[in-house]
C-alpha cells in the first residue's frame, strides 16, 4: 500500500482525507475516529490492519486520529513528537502533542467539539470495550449517536493481505511448563471466579497458553487468533492453513475452528458467566455476548500468570542475554573500529542484526533495530532505511536499541555509544542518565511496592537538574513473545500493579534534546528476593543484561562513591559473563571497556 500513499501525496493534496470526507458526508457522518489498533488490541500491528498509517503517514505504535469535515488530528505522545510532525506534514492533519500542558486527550477533544444530534463513526474491532466506554462517557451528556463502521476498507486497494506463514510449537525445555498445564492453571482461577468461560482475544496470551507462535506480526511470533476456555473444551479461531504442521498437537488441548467462524460462534453462549479483559476485547466482541450472558471484568488471566516467569524460562534467559551481549558487544568493537569508515546507520543496523543471527537459537529481531546517530536519536523510536540514513561520524553520540527473539527468550537492550569526540554537554548529560539508571538498577523496595512507585528513583538525578523524559522507565518483557508485556511497567502513569519476585523488567531512561542527541541506557533486571527483617521483606532488581557502559562519556565526580561502586560491580560481572566468549584483541577491548573507575 506504500506506492498508493506516495501517488496521493504528490498527485493532489490529501486525497485519501478527502476521499473519507466524502464517504461520511454520505453516511452522515460528522466525527471518525482511527486508533492504533487491530481486533486483537496488538501494540504492533500486522501490515494490513495499519489503517492510521495508511490515512495519516504516521508509522509510531501508538496514535489516534480524529477527522471531522473541517479538522484533521493526529494524537500521539512524546515518543513520537519530533518523528510524527515530519510524517503526517503532507496528509492533511494536524500534531497535537498528548501528554503536554494544555493538550486535550482526543476524547476531551471530541467530548467539547462534538454537537448535538452529531454522529461519532468507530470501527468497533479496534476500539477495546473499556477505551469505548471511556470514550462514551466523555459524550455521555451529549445527544450523540455512535456507529460502528469501516470507512477506510473500501478506500485501500493495495491493501496488504494477512501474514499466511506457518505456526509453530515451542518446545517445553525452553517454555518450562505444557500447554495443559497452564489450561489447568486458568481453570482453577476462572473456577474460583465462579465464571463459566473466558474469551481471549491478545495474541500474546494466546501464544503463552497455547505454546504456539507465529510469523504473524514481524519481530512479535504470534498467531492472529481467537481462544475460547471453558471448563471442558478450549477452542482456537485461527487460519486453519497455518497449523497444518502443528494440527495433532493443537488438538490435544483445543479443538480448531477457521477464524471466520468467530463471531458467529459467539451466538452460542446463552445464560453463561463470561469472563473477559475490558482492556483487550474489542467492542464488538462485547457486544455480541452482552445482552444474553453476564459478563465479570478483570485482566486476562494468562497476562498474570505469564507476567512471573518460571524457573526454566528464567534459566533459558539469563544464558540468552548473555549470549545477547557477546553479539552487542562484537558489533559496539565492530563499529569503534570502522568509525572512519563513513558507516550508514542501516548498515550499521544490518551489521548487527546478522551477528545475533548467527546464534543457532536466533527466530528474528524483537523489534526493529533503532540505529540513531546524533540529533536522530532524539527521535525515541526513530528508524533508519537504506533510502533515509545519517552516516555515523567519528564524533559525539550513536544510539543502538535492539533485541532478539531466540527459541530461549526474548531480549531489548539499548547503549548509547561515543563515537570520538565529545563535548562537556553530551558527557554530562550521559552521566546523568547513567546516574539515573543505576539508582533503580541498586533499588531495594519494599515487597508489593506498586510499580509506579519506583519510577521517580530513576529521574530523581534528572528532575535534580530540571531534565525529564516523555516515555516510562521500564516495561516488561514477554517469554518469545512481545517485548513490551504488561501488567508490570515502570511508569509515572496510572494503573500501577504490584512487583512480584520473577517478574522481568527494563531500566531505560534517557537525556532526549532536539537538534542535538538522545541518549539511552537500557538493561534488563528480574526481581529477586533481598532480605526478611523482624517485620518486612525485601525485594531487589538482578540485571540480567551484559553489556559495558561507556566510560569514555562519564564525569566520575558527578557519581555518588554508592554509584561508582555499582558501576564497577556491574562491569566486573559483565567481564566475567562475556571474556570466555572473546580472546585476542576484542578481549583486550572488553578488558579496558570494564576497567574499574576510580576518581
Amino acid at each position: 500500500y506504500f506506492p498508493l500513499v506516495i501517488i496521493y501525496n504528490l498527485g493532489c493534496d490529501f486525497v485519501i482525507l478527502n476521499e473519507i470526507r466524502n464517504i461520511m458526508k454520505e453516511k452522515n457522518i460528522d466525527f471518525y475516529i482511527i486508533p492504533t489498533k487491530d481486533p486483537h488490541g496488538s501494540e504492533y500491528l500486522p501490515d494490513y490492519f495499519k489503517e492510521l498509517e495508511f490515512v495519516t503517514g504516521f508509522t509510531g505504535s501508538q496514535g489516534t486520529a480524529v477527522i471531522t469535515m473541517d479538522e484533521a488530528y493526529l494524537w500521539t505522545d512524546g515518543r513520537y513528537f519530533i518523528q510524527a510532525a515530519r510524517e503526517i506534514k503532507n496528509f492533511g492533519f494536524e500534531l497535537k502533542k498528548q501528554g503536554l500542558d494544555g493538550v486535550l486527550n482526543y476524547d476531551d477533544w471530541v467530548s467539547e467539539n462534538i454537537k448535538d444530534g452529531e454522529t461519532l463513526g468507530i470501527n468497533a474491532e479496534y476500539f477495546s470495550h473499556e477505551s469505548f466506554i471511556f470514550l462514551s462517557q466523555k459524550i455521555r451528556e451529549k445527544d450523540v449517536k455512535i456507529i460502528d463502521i469501516d470507512l477506510i476498507g473500501g478506500l485501500w486497494k493495495d491493501r496488504c493481505p494477512l501474514p499466511s506463514d506457518d505456526a509453530s510449537l515451542l518446545d517445553v525445555k525452553y517454555a518450562g511448563k505444557s500447554a495443559n498445564e497452564k489450561i489447568s492453571e486458568i481453570r482453577k482461577i476462572l473456577d474460583s471466579k465462579k465464571v463459566d468461560l473466558t474469551i481471549v482475544s491478545s495474541l500474546v496470551d494466546i501464544a503463552w497458553t497455547l505454546n504456539i507462535r507465529g510469523m504473524d506480526i514481524k519481530d512479535t511470533p504470534v498467531l492472529i487468533s481467537f481462544m475460547i476456555i471453558e471448563k471442558d473444551k478450549v477452542t482456537l479461531f485461527t487460519d486453519k492453513t497455518k497449523t497444518r504442521k502443528i494440527e495433532k498437537d493443537i488438538c490435544k488441548v483445543a479443538e480448531l475452528r477457521d477464524y471466520s467462524e468467530f463471531y458467529y460462534y459467539l451466538k452460542n453462549y446463552e445464560y453463561k458467566k463470561i469472563y473477559l479483559d475490558p482492556n483487550s476485547i474489542n467492542e464488538r466482541i462485547y457486544k455480541s455476548i452482552c445482552n444474553k450472558n453476564e459478563i465479570i471484568f478483570g485482566n486476562n488471566i494468562s497476562e498474570n500468570l505469564k507476567s512471573i516467569k518460571n524457573d526454566v524460562e528464567i534459566k533459558n534467559l539469563e544464558e540468552t542475554y548473555i549470549r545477547d551481549g557477546v553479539a552487542l558487544f562484537k558489533y559496539i568493537y565492530w563499529l569503534k573500529e570502522n568509525a572512519e569508515n563513513k558507516i550508514g546507520e542501516y548498515e550499521a543496523a544490518m551489521k548487527l542484526d546478522s551477528l545475533r543471527a548467527e546464534d543457532p537459537l536466533y527466530i528474528s529481531n524483537s523489534f526493529e533495530t533503532i540505529s540513531a546517530y546524533g540529533a536522530n536519536a532524539a527521535m525515541m523510536h526513530y528508524h533508519a532505511t537504506k533510502e533515509n540514513e545519517s552516516i555515523i561520524e567519528p564524533k559525539g553520540f550513536y544510539l543502538v536499541d535492539s533485541g532478539g527473539q531466540y527459541y530461549s527468550g526474548t531480549t531489548d537492550i539499548t547503549r548509547t555509544i561515543a563515537m570520538g569526540e565529545l563535548t562537556d554537554e553530551e558527557i554530562h548529560d550521559y552521566t546523568l542518565t547513567l546516574k539515573s539508571h543505576i539508582n533503580l538498577m541498586d533499588a531495594v523496595f519494599l515487597k508489593g511496592t506498586y510499580d509506579l512507585a519506583l519510577d521517580g528513583i530513576a529521574r530523581y538525578a534528572l528532575w535534580q537538574e530540571r531534565l525529564d523524559y516523555k516515555c516510562g522507565t521500564g516495561h516488561g518483557i514477554g517469554f518469545v513473545l512481545s517485548v513490551h508485556e504488561g501488567p508490570q511497567r515502570i511508569s509515572p502513569r496510572a494503573p500501577a500493579v504490584r512487583m512480584k519476585e520473577n517478574m522481568i523488567v527494563s531500566n531505560e531512561p534517557g537525556v532526549y534534546k532536539e537538534n542535538k542527541y538522545g541518549i539511552r541506557i537500557e538493561n534488563i533486571m528480574r526481581v529477586v528476593f533481598d532480605c526478611k527483617t523482624v517485620d518486612s521483606v525485601f525485594n531487589k532488581f538482578k540485571t540480567i543484561s551484559f553489556c559495558p557502559f561507556e566510560l569514555k562519556a562519564i564525569d566520575v565526580n558527578l557519581l555518588t562513591d554508592r554509584q561508582l561502586e555499582a558501576l564497577n560491580s556491574y562491569h566486573k560481572e559483565v567481564f566475567a559473563k562475556l571474556s570466555p566468549f572473546f580472546e585476542g584483541e576484542i578481549l583486550d577491548y572488553l578488558r579496558e571497556s570494564t576497567r574499574e573507575v576510580i576518581r
